[in-house]
């Protein structure tokens, strides 16, 4: 099967790649289920410029059963520089009911695929009550990124929003960055490509991959120094799937009768000392 290499090596090409492989992800929703959605679609989300901004749909309610208030802290998030390689960052928010009844928060739109907080569906927060939410980031392409997060409460309402600014440095980038089964083939070529820093004029340093875990990833070949191929295995995913259901390496979904592995954290060892481990994003379909 052919793959897409990159003719540079330089970081420019790749912040290019990046941006152009993030626009594609589009919007990604969560209300009312896990299902991943392009654009704005059903969630109603709002432009990133209009973050913080107050809304008829971010004041109080008042009615006949009191006042809902939800408030987000903090509303923004700066994580500095974060890294496909090594282990992943840990980083929370917390939802705070300053109303007088309970607020089901019922699910979210975030700007990027890259963004999973982990709520659970129709989570309710008691009047004086906190909830804290941990949110889970994919480093996917290169550079400075701001994204927006938003929750939305039972009734279509907005619940707020938090802002998540970063900016992603990896001395080894995979490509595609998020990898998604294919619609027909049972396997999919990833290349991994040494990033050189163009202010250093650091070399392309040679590397190999070593292992992978979970074993449902080959090394294929390689394009000289900086750049080595792999195979992901769909069929052996779905073996190991099978075999260890609701296994917390996979994040699972329910499709009418049946649960299913949709996505999972695949983890690449290197012998580079820049990045000895990188974690690689794979997507059911």
């Amino acid at each position: 099967m052919a793959n897409t290499r990159p003719n540079s090596s330089s970081t420019q090409t790749f912040l290019v790649a990046g941006a152009v492989v993030l626009a594609a992800l589009g919007i990604y929703l969560n209300i009312g289920s896990d299902e991943p959605s392009g654009g704005a679609k059903g969630g109603g989300a709002a432009s990133p410029g209009d973050a913080g901004r107050p809304t008829s749909r971010t004041r109080p309610r008042d009615d006949s059963e009191g006042v809902r208030r939800l408030r987000i802290s903090p509303e923004k998030l700066n994580l500095g520089t974060i890294s496909q390689c090594g282990p992943r960052g840990a980083y929370e928010i917390v939802l705070s009911n300053d109303g007088t009844v309970p607020v089901t928060v019922v699910g979210w739109v975030a700007t990027s695929s890259g963004i999973r907080p982990g709520i659970a569906p129709n989570a309710v927060v008691a009047p004086g009550g906190l909830l804290k939410v941990p949110i889970e980031i994919d480093p996917l392409g290169l550079g400075p990124k701001s994204q927006r997060l938003d929750f939305r409460l039972d009734g279509n309402a907005r619940g707020g929003s938090v802002r998540i600014d970063y900016e992603i440095v990896s001395p080894i980038v995979p490509m595609p960055v998020l990898v998604v089964r294919p619609e027909v083939f049972d396997t999919k070529i990833v290349d991994l490509e040494r990033v050189v820093d163009p202010e250093r004029e650091a070399p392309v340093g040679k590397f190999a991959v070593t292992s992978f875990e979970p074993p449902v990833a080959r090394v294929v070949g390689s394009a000289g120094d900086g750049h080595v191929a792999i195979e992901i295995d769909f069929k052996a995913i779905d073996a190991l799937a099978a075999d260890n259901p609701g296994s917390p390496l996979f994040e699972w979904e329910q499709r009418r009768d049946m649960r299913r592995w949709k996505a999972f954290d695949l983890e690449i060892a290197t012998d580079s000392e820049a990045c000895p481990s990188l974690r690689l994003r794979v997507r059911n379909k």
